[in-house]
């Protein structure tokens, strides 16, 4: 592997240094499996990495960030790193900037509307697109695509086919809404509803809900995106839950080894 030394200076940073133990107040996502779910992100992105042409991690993106339940170990993952902390909570984002020196960026519900600052090695985009519909996942992947350094990934998560299992113990929103995804679902790959106003957050006023999406139909768009490349699908790969995807730069068809080299294969 290219990356390799990448790779160990990630395993030695991150079992060395001891993550942040205190959970905000105000954080929505906090239950006994919390910092479990954090660690499962580390393990994710150690994959993630080997499986792309990232050498160095220099800035990183969390979004949304919540109040750290991943950032907290990112840090301790990428010591060296800057990070950028996104999120339509801004309470979350505020607390990201206070205990992880997270450079604050206060979201929009319209994704694109937001200017990132800069480019980013590894942007993690962990439970986004498991509230969004078809056209604003194609849309949001696109335009954080745009904020890639020349070798950085985008690692995004998705409900995928366990999730239609999980919603029978678990369930993710009312009955007959997943019904209606359901129904998109199987005739599409992709199903989307929106929450009920009571399910939804304080801070968001728009379309919010959940999606659930075959793998097929997360490689058909991310096919769509110009100038990158997919490196990776794994169904369950977040906390045994969500699907994981990670795409990014260089572009599929871009030139890396001399072009002699293709001519050794049979």
């Amino acid at each position: 592997m290219h990356n390799t030394d990448l790779f160990l200076n990630m395993i030695k940073s991150y079992d060395k240094n001891q993550v942040e133990k205190f959970i905000a107040p105000n954080d929505s996502m906090k239950h006994e499996n919390y910092f479990e779910v954090g660690n499962s992100a580390v393990e994710i992105i150690k994959a993630s990495v080997l499986s792309s042409h990232i050498n160095r991690v220099g800035h990183v993106l969390d979004l949304p960030c919540g109040h750290g339940r991943v950032l907290r170990h990112l840090v301790k993952l990428f010591p060296e790193a800057k990070f950028d902390a996104c999120d339509l909570d801004k309470d979350g984002v505020d607390f990201c900037a206070r205990m992880f020196k997270a450079q604050p960026i206060y979201s929009h519900e319209d994704l694109t509307q937001v200017k990132f600052p800069t480019t980013y090695d590894l942007i993690w985009v962990g439970s986004l697109f498991t509230h969004t519909s078809k056209i604003v996942t194609e849309r949001w992947l696109n335009h954080l695509s745009n904020y890639l350094s020349p070798e950085g990934i985008v690692v995004a998560t998705f409900h995928g086919r366990w999730s239609e299992s999980v919603h029978g113990f678990l369930p993710y929103i009312s009955a007959d809404k997943w019904q209606e995804i359901l129904k998109d679902y199987t005739r599409i790959g992709y199903g989307y509803r929106d929450y009920a106003r009571e399910e939804n957050h304080s801070f968001i006023e728009g379309s919010y809900g959940i999606s659930l999406s075959k793998p097929h139909s997360i490689i058909e768009i991310l096919e769509g995106i110009p100038d990158t490349r997919i490196y990776l699908y794994t169904e369950r790969g977040w906390a045994d839950h969500h699907d994981v995807v990670v795409f990014g730069k260089p572009s599929h068809n871009k030139l890396i080894k001399d072009p002699r080299y293709f001519g050794t294969q049979s």
